[in-house]
């Protein structure tokens, strides 16, 4: 199947399959996202990675939203029936952890929370995801072992179409949750709320970099302060949804807003490439000491799909 009739059948998929729960919105777009990462033809994505990006999924989306112009905030409803055990479970542990998601990972307890999320979607999900009266589309059924793999052509459709497949998710997921909380419909703040990731916890590695950098911007060596200092994604977030420290530079206001969702030059990557590497320690230590993310590896794969895509 090619990568155009893999997008069309997932396109219905997204449309015509019936939802109670989010679940199925979640999955998908986990497996976008580590399909990312994953080495040139490669097709084994790691089910304790899935479950994990599952709960970082919804995490922000167990907080109240606020509508706008509203004195009150909404917890948002996630099923058709009563309350939906993986979203429970996130829920759980946002209050356990007073919302830090920071701190989950720095307390080593993700791994064990990864597993009862793990053992959520074994029950259902991962064997309802595709249709059940055809063959499968996205992964090989029963699985067997601690990966889950991707059958010919679907990490090759993720990567080409990430930005798309990403936006009719988060588009269907929205408006899912819209028909279940008449409240919301039509806010244009709903999707911001879902999917944007939390620029104040981002923040937190702001002190760290900014004597990693010198004080200077990543992209123009302008001079910065901690107040002046915006913490950009390398690789667009917009495109890899990766919020780990590797990724993350200090810029200017003004070289942010500019760079936008774009890649930075060839020559600029060699640079970010060469900070990472030469300075790993200390952004591993950052990693411990901020809670998020350190994935060296799974960068490194991004970096080279995504410049290679470019070229």
């Amino acid at each position: 199947m090619t990568s155009l009739t893999l997008l069309e059948s997932l396109q219905s998929l997204l449309r015509e399959s019936r939802y109670t729960t989010t679940y199925k919105f979640a999955l998908l777009h986990a497996l976008c996202d580590l399909s990312l990462e994953l080495p040139a033809k490669e097709t084994r994505l790691p089910l304790n990675r899935v479950a994990e990006r599952v709960i970082e999924l919804y995490w922000q989306q167990v907080v109240p939203f606020a509508p706008f112009n509203s004195r009150s905030t909404l917890s948002l409803r996630m099923s058709t029936g009563g309350p939906a055990a993986a979203v429970a479970l996130v829920d759980r542990l946002h209050r356990q952890h007073s919302g830090r998601l920071t701190h989950v990972r720095q307390s080593g307890l993700m791994n064990r929370y990864s597993k009862e999320m793990l053992k959520l979607l074994k029950q259902d999900v991962l064997r309802r995801l595709q249709p059940v009266d055809a063959p499968p589309l996205l992964y090989r059924l029963p699985i067997v072992g601690d990966s889950l793999e991707l059958l010919p052509g679907v990490a090759e459709m993720f990567r080409r179409f990430n930005w798309l497949i990403i936006d009719m998710i988060q588009v269907r997921w929205t408006a899912w949750i819209e028909r279940q909380n008449p409240a919301v419909s039509g806010s244009d703040a709903l999707r911001q709320h879902l999917f944007v990731p939390d620029r104040e916890a981002l923040r937190t590695v702001v002190p760290a970099l900014l004597d990693l950098q010198s004080g200077r911007c990543f992209y123009t060596s302008a001079s910065l302060t901690r107040s002046t200092a915006d913490v950009d994604h390398f690789l667009p977030w917009s495109i890899t949804h990766n919020n780990s420290v590797g990724n993350l530079v200090l810029a200017s206001k003004d070289a942010n807003r500019k760079k936008a969702d774009q890649l930075a030059s060839a020559a600029k990557c060699r640079i970010w490439q060469a900070r990472n590497e030469e300075h790993a320690g200390a952004l591993q230590d950052i990693a411990q000491e901020t809670g998020l993310p350190w994935q060296p590896e799974a960068l490194y794969q991004l970096a080279e799909w995504l410049y290679r895509r470019s070229a």
